[in-house]
């Protein structure tokens, strides 16, 4: 990946002068339908690609169907996790350590809070092996983590009363990131830099043609050199002709309340993921005026994107769930005070899809995030950035479509 530009740390006037003559040069070579590179959809992958890019100096449209900042798809609910002791595989580690860099590098330029360093407790039964494939990781890359059994669980964080058998793999550095900051610090860098995000502008048909590619929406024709497809839960339809493996599921978000909230902030109770009974829970600490939040990663209802119940209906708590929360937490009553609805877009593998198109090299493409995307959002934005600008660079395997035959 080629080094970043640096446009200076927070209160550094030269580094924003930079921003400003490079927004100025970029006006001045791009029209209003015309850039270097479009991007379809402005989520949380589609926004980290325009910033990447923008930095980078080249003329950058979104197109977005909603609003920019919005619920409609995978990136509502205020807070997600970010870990390093990665359980899904240590491939992953190299990522997220170079993601929560930028990510620290964005707060301090910015000034606005986007990161939360509480750690993150990965753990559960022995049986379910969890905490030991979250060690692994730690240890291939030489990570900071503790190994913990469930009594010394309890006694580090008296929000929880696991079962003393129980085993943890605690990663010190993981945490919280805030989405509303984190959508902000993008959005004021991108446009800074001279990009440009379209909103309430659906696509409706896309074409690549030898060294360009055509967007069409209900607003007007669009033409770049280069496209990136971000769409979420809507790549599936945007990519037809791809006949990409992707299901989109139904994700209730729930936050209970608490009788003694104080157990319950970043101070006090790590970011989690825990595996047991064959649910795999995952939840936040209570941040600013949230509550604690919690939601099951494996419970998947598929859905139509279009045709989503976004309403969180009673059989969405299941009864282990509730379960969970009142024996195995401290002062956690199982009642709701809140609720949110999000999409994951799954792959068969749960790996993520980043990959050139197999017919247009000039056209990428990044989908099935699988619940756990968020984190890495400015890696690959970086990525996605050098996919379509570098010359001869290929997808990394692990996330290429060819994997799937």
């Amino acid at each position: 990946m080629p080094p970043l530009p640096h446009f200076g740390s927070r209160g550094d006037t030269a580094g924003k002068d930079r921003l400003k003559r490079l927004s100025a040069r970029k006006r001045d070579r791009m029209d209003n339908n015309r850039a270097d590179v479009i991007v379809i959809g402005g989520g949380t992958m589609g926004t980290a690609a325009a910033w990447a890019l923008a930095r980078r100096g080249h003329s950058v449209i979104v197109l977005e169907q909603f609003e920019h900042q919005n619920k409609m798809s995978s990136h509502g609910g205020h807070t997600r996790i970010f870990r390093h002791a990665y359980f899904e595989g240590a491939e992953y580690v190299p990522w997220a350590l170079e993601a929560d860099r930028l990510f620290a590098e964005l707060q301090d330029r910015t000034g606005l809070d986007l990161q939360i360093r509480c750690g993150c407790l990965d753990f559960g039964t022995p049986e379910s092996g969890h905490a030991k494939k979250a060690q692994f990781s730690a240890e291939a890359h030489n990570l900071p983590h503790e190994m913990l059994t469930g009594k010394e669980i309890n006694e580090r964080f008296p929000g929880w009363n696991a079962p003393e058998d129980w085993e943890g793999c605690f990663d010190p550095d993981g945490g919280v990131l805030v989405i509303e900051p984190v959508f902000q610090a993008f959005r004021q860098e991108l446009k800074a830099a001279g990009g440009v995000i379209h909103e309430h502008e659906p696509v409706m048909q896309w074409s690549a043609k030898g060294d360009g590619v055509v967007v069409s929406t209900p607003k007007g024709t669009y033409e770049a050199d280069r496209l990136i497809v971000t769409a979420g839960p809507w790549a599936g339809k945007m990519l037809a002709d791809l006949d990409l493996p992707l299901k989109v599921t139904r994700k209730p978000v729930m936050w209970f309340h608490t009788h003694d909230r104080r157990l319950f902030t970043p101070d006090a109770f790590p970011a989690y993921i825990c595996d047991v009974d064959g649910y795999e829970f995952y939840g936040l600490p209570a941040v600013g005026e949230d509550n604690l939040k919690m939601g099951i990663h494996n419970d998947m209802n598929v859905v139509d994107p279009d045709q989503i119940d976004r309403n969180v209906q009673p059989e969405d708590l299941p009864p282990a769930m509730r379960e969970f929360v009142t024996t195995r937490m401290n002062g956690v009553s199982g009642d709701l005070v809140a609720t949110s609805m999000c999409m994951y877009t799954m792959t068969p593998d749960e790996d993520f899809i980043i990959d050139q198109h197999p017919e247009h090299a000039n056209v990428a493409l990044a989908a099935g995030f699988s619940g756990h995307g968020f984190k890495f959002a400015p890696v690959i934005g970086e990525h996605l950035a050098d996919l379509v600008t570098t010359p001869d660079i290929s997808a990394k395997p692990e996330f290429a479509i060819t994997r799937f035959g």
